[in-house]
């Protein structure tokens, strides 16, 4: 599959990804892959970038405030082990993302971790207008767009779409799906794959786009890799 055709098939998902959570008006899985990882960018969100650590370091620590964790909270750290994309190829298989452009360096890869895990987060916490700053223009548009067409959610903005369209989940569920170890980061001009594993330790790439220097989500769910 070639790079320009590996970008496609991630627009065309992203709007049947949209399509789907409208069809369904409040009752989608906002895990889109799995209930338990990290993956569902339609259902989690980051209130903040969470663990600020170094690229090639595992990022651990305690809640994003500070303080120790307690059983309502569900933001993760984050992990940035790094280790490039070689380690998610797959012998024999689709390897289109992990080939996707050019591998770019740590600085930039915790840069975009800390978009994705972000959103994760502020999606957790349900934290909703703060999850719409971690997506992309054109997936903001396309929401609204779609939205649009129920006189309901019309005119109504990103933040309500994705609070209308987002299942209340567990606690416990919620946390694992903020847990992000990312390991690569796929660039070609302003567009990219950040590659990471889940809590289950599956891997998982999100389709990211830079916009004016800063890493936005162009999907609201990962694609699974292997």
């Amino acid at each position: 599959m070639t790079r320009g055709g590996t970008w496609s098939i991630a627009v065309v998902a992203a709007a049947i990804l949209v399509a789907g959570l409208l069809g369904a008006c409040g009752d989608s899985d906002s895990t889109s892959s799995s209930s338990t990882s990290a993956t569902t960018t339609s259902q989690n969100g980051n209130g903040d970038a969470g663990g600020q650590a170094g690229s090639k370091d595992s990022q651990q620590g305690g809640s994003q405030d500070g303080k120790e964790s307690g059983p309502d909270d569900v933001a993760t750290p984050l992990t940035v082990s790094g280790g490039g994309s070689e380690q998610f190829r797959v012998k024999g298989g689709d390897n289109s993302i992990q080939e996707y452009g050019e591998e770019t360096d740590d600085s930039e890869l915790q840069d975009a971790a800390e978009a994705v895990h972000g959103f994760y987060v502020a999606r957790a916490e349900e934290d909703w207008a703060k999850a719409c700053t971690y997506l992309a223009k054109s997936m903001v548009a396309q929401l609204e767009q779609l939205a649009g067409q129920s006189p309901q959610f019309k005119d109504k903005g990103c933040a309500v779409i994705l609070k209308a369209f987002t299942r209340p989940l567990p606690a416990s569920v919620r946390r694992e799906t903020t847990v992000v170890d990312a390991g690569s980061l796929r660039r070609e001009d302003e567009r990219g794959f950040l590659i990471y594993y889940d809590a289950e330790k599956k891997p998982y790439a999100m389709a990211l786009e830079d916009e004016d220097g800063a890493w936005k989500l162009t999907l609201l769910s990962a694609t699974p890799l292997g």
